[in-house]
């Protein structure tokens, strides 16, 4: 089966298309064309030579592929690409830090690209490298926090009980959206999967998660259940703003306790990433990218599937207003979420808190190209 597969891959890639010099994205350009000489800017570099995922795809598919052969033969194919065409780039970029012109690079294989902090000038050189493709501005984004949303403080009593609170059941959302039929009448509760999100965190000893976190008392190994971008080398789950724990609590959240079903997958184990708890219009650096590129293998094996999450929730976004070119339909996040969704974790995204009115979803939720993807 190994065989075929690689079989397929190599013939897929000997159609890569031969690389040319890039460009810079209009609204990057027109940015940098405003700013002082050696301005420095953090930019994405896509290049130009990326895996067939599509046709991967497409005959996974027809082949009724397994889960675990899908996420193998899509991470590996990625992997391949990157190793096989970054160096000429990297070592330019080596070359460029040595001058002084380039601050810092990270390279990725979830979408062949790096991301590169440096001066205008060599961002512009960088654009005419023959393997370049396309030049734009790095992330910077912010929550959708529903409107009227309070996330208040756990209040305990003397014997450790939450105060005051009381549970109420199955919560009327989970009514409104037929949950409970799904889970009595088809039998899903999310037993035997896994659930994720990209967000501030979450509170890894909050009571309605805390024994269903996939690391709990080291059932699983924490790399693998928890990514830490923020540079605070934590190995337990946090959540500082609180967003992020009442996202997962809509997830998965089953307070046994207190009597309270508060998610729509109560019986899934979790895992998270804290990219988002950047504070509102901060840069995010690397951070996205490396999030996806964890949550499509998290241990760092491609040949296990039992660590990749089935879904990942987004409750964050950018719009036109932000710094950087930003467009409606944004499309600098879809190569990177159209690679993790093809080796097998869905991602899912919040666009309603925003409204009522028209024109007021962000990107990526605004997305609209299949009725699935990036759902």
């Amino acid at each position: 089966m190994r065989s075929v597969r690689w079989g397929v891959i190599l013939v897929l890639l000997g159609f890569a298309a031969a690389a040319n010099a890039g460009t810079v994205h209009p609204g990057l350009e027109a940015e940098m064309s405003r700013s002082a000489p050696g301005t420095p800017f953090s930019v994405i570099v896509h290049l130009a030579e990326q895996a067939p995922v599509p046709e991967l795809s497409r005959d996974l598919a027809q082949r009724r592929a397994t889960r675990a052969e899908t996420n193998q033969t899509i991470v590996e194919a990625l992997q391949a690409v990157a190793a096989g065409s970054q160096e000429p780039l990297r070592q330019d970029l080596e070359s460029a830090m040595r001058r002084g012109e380039v601050f810092g690079y990270t390279s990725y294989w979830i979408s062949n690209l790096f991301v590169v902090h440096a001066t205008k000038e060599e961002v512009l050189r960088i654009a005419a490298h023959p393997d370049v493709d396309l030049i734009e501005a790095n992330f910077t984004a912010s929550l959708i926090t529903p409107v009227g949303l309070r996330i208040p403080e756990i209040e305990r009593g003397p014997d450790g009980e939450r105060g005051g609170l009381r549970g109420i059941g199955i919560t009327p959302g989970l009514y409104a959206i037929n949950a409970p039929q799904v889970w009595f009448e088809l039998g899903y509760t999310g037993a035997g999967r896994i659930v994720a999100n990209l967000d501030t965190g979450v509170a890894g000893n909050h009571p309605a998660l805390a024994t269903r976190w996939r690391g709990y008392n080291g059932q699983h190994p924490w790399q693998h259940c928890w990514l830490d971008v923020l540079g605070g080398n934590t190995q337990f789950p946090s959540d500082s703003y609180g967003h992020g724990t009442h996202v997962m609590g809509t997830q998965c959240g089953a307070g046994h306790a207190t009597g309270d079903t508060i998610g729509v997958a109560w019986n899934a184990q979790w895992i998270a990433c804290n990219a988002i708890n950047q504070g509102v219009g901060g840069e995010f650096d690397n951070d996205i990218i490396t999030a996806y590129q964890w949550f499509a293998d998290p241990d760092g094996n491609p040949e296990t599937v039992d660590d990749v999450p089935d879904v990942v929730q987004n409750s964050w976004r950018i719009n036109e207003g932000f710094p950087g070119g930003y467009t409606d339909c944004d499309s600098r996040w879809w190569a990177v979420i159209d690679n993790c969704e093809a080796a097998g974790c869905v991602t899912t995204w919040s666009a309603g808190n925003e409204g009522p009115g028209s024109r007021t979803i962000g990107s990526p939720a605004d997305r609209a190209t299949t009725l699935t993807n990036a759902f």
